[in-house]
């Protein structure tokens, strides 16, 4: 009865190492993923474009807008924003326009362009980077009128949405007038 014992007691403390290996390899692996989750989770909440100052221009004397410039920077915190894959969405009550990244900094008919007011210590074409201030361009393809509600969101691949909405004042008598903040 002594080597009987024995025996089971070797075999339930071999059966216990085996499960406590199974846990601890589980533990690790989900451990893994959380951390990969986090960084995921912490990138598209940290990353992408805060506008500081949406200013409207009237290149005729109608009364309506007809370009749109964005003053952008990055979120703190945040990787680089890569225009040529960043799409800006402009929703009125009369159009909608998705806009595409122009390289040649022209904004025509579905392109927006970007130029640069301070360029940060790691300047690269086509994006914005850390330390960078930007101005987009926007051409519309409809004017918009007085007291117009209109919606911009800045859609990039990687990082948050940036959704602002306003309404155009009720009358437009400047060439240039502040519509955002």
């Amino acid at each position: 009865m002594g080597i009987g014992m024995l025996i089971i007691f070797i075999a339930v403390i071999v059966v216990s190492a085996v499960a406590a290996a199974v846990l601890i390899g589980s533990g690790g692996s989900l451990e893994q993923r959380s951390v990969s989750t986090m960084k995921g989770t912490e990138q598209e909440i940290a990353s992408g474009l805060n506008i500081y100052s949406i200013i409207g221009s009237d290149g005729s004397d109608d009364g309506k807008v007809e370009q749109l410039e964005m003053l952008v920077r990055l979120k703190p915190g945040s990787d680089p924003v890569n225009l040529n894959t960043t799409v800006i969405t402009i929703d009125g009550r009369t159009s909608f326009q998705n806009l595409r990244y122009d390289e040649s900094g022209g904004s025509g008919s579905g392109y927006y362009g970007v130029y640069y007011l301070r360029r940060g210590g790691s300047a690269l074409t086509g994006y914005i980077n850390l330390g960078d201030s930007a101005v987009i361009n926007i051409s519309l393809s409809t004017a918009i009128g007085p007291d117009e509600k209109l919606v911009i969101q800045i859609i990039p691949s990687q990082g948050s949405v940036r959704r602002i909405g306003f309404t155009t004042p009720n009358v437009l008598i400047d060439r240039r007038v502040f519509l955002f903040p």
